[in-house]
């Protein structure tokens, strides 16, 4: 099905240190774009320092329909694509924080996409996109399943990492609803903590907490993917 005419998002990284959350405002397809034919993505993996090539994990989501594709030790390959569809890369790396991005690729005929990985130092924060809620839900979504193993990979590689579990909810802010935005958030920052547990990582490293509403990356959302990114998980680096 042609997407001429179809609001599409475009996530980008924003430039922080300490955080890796990529997300951008929507843009129009125009019907006088040239559609794109014989895509393909170039995936660069550097250490966000001193730009070297690192060779690492990733697994891509968006080139099989049915499962994600996973490359051992990779620091510098070429995929073919398909134009119009979202993409998941994630990225775990001994030594370094872990990488999550969710892109729909450039409209040209080579899609670049760098993966800088961050040194791990206490207070990195990362965006994990692809753990999802449904709706008002506390219970992890079963399309979750893969980012959860992502991080668990994360925390197995790095066994002395600490991290914070920091469970975010899409609403509007009224007063009356604050108590319930924050138990919502903190039951599902809650829900990945006992999953993790249940997957043998030691609950000691753990730590959970709710944000509520009040870091909406969409305060006031116009689409369902504004809402799910409000709907979120982050994980922040809190012991090492």
């Amino acid at each position: 099905m042609r997407l001429f005419n179809t609001v599409l998002g475009l996530f980008a990284v924003l430039g922080t240190l300490s955080l890796h959350g990529q997300f951008v405002a929507e843009r129009s397809i125009s019907e006088n774009e040239v559609t794109i034919n014989n895509q393909q993505m170039n995936l660069r993996v550097i250490d966000a320092n001193t730009k070297e090539l690192l060779p690492s994990n990733l697994r891509v989501s968006g080139l099989n329909p049915r499962k994600p594709v996973e490359l051992n030790a990779v620091a510098d390959t070429t995929l073919e694509i398909n134009n119009y569809r979202i993409y998941s890369v994630t990225c775990v790396k001994e030594g370094y924080m872990l990488y999550a991005d969710k892109f729909w690729p450039d409209e040209s005929t080579m899609h670049e996409q760098l993966i800088p990985l961050q040194p791990l130092q206490i207070g990195l924060k990362t965006d994990l996109r692809d753990i999802v809620f449904l709706g008002d839900k506390t219970e992890i979504y079963h399309k979750s399943k893969p980012a959860l193993a992502d991080l668990i990979a994360f925390l197995e590689v790095n066994k002395n990492v600490q991290i914070a579990i920091i469970g975010h909810v899409n609403g509007p802010d009224n007063e009356r609803s604050q108590r319930v935005y924050q138990k919502a958030s903190i039951d599902r920052a809650r829900s990945v903590r006992d999953y993790l547990v249940e997957n043998g990582i030691n609950e000691d490293r753990l730590e959970i907490r709710g944000a509520g509403n009040t870091q909406m990356i969409y305060p006031n959302p116009e689409t369902e993917w504004q809402n799910e990114a409000n709907r979120r998980i982050e994980i922040e680096i809190i012991g090492l």
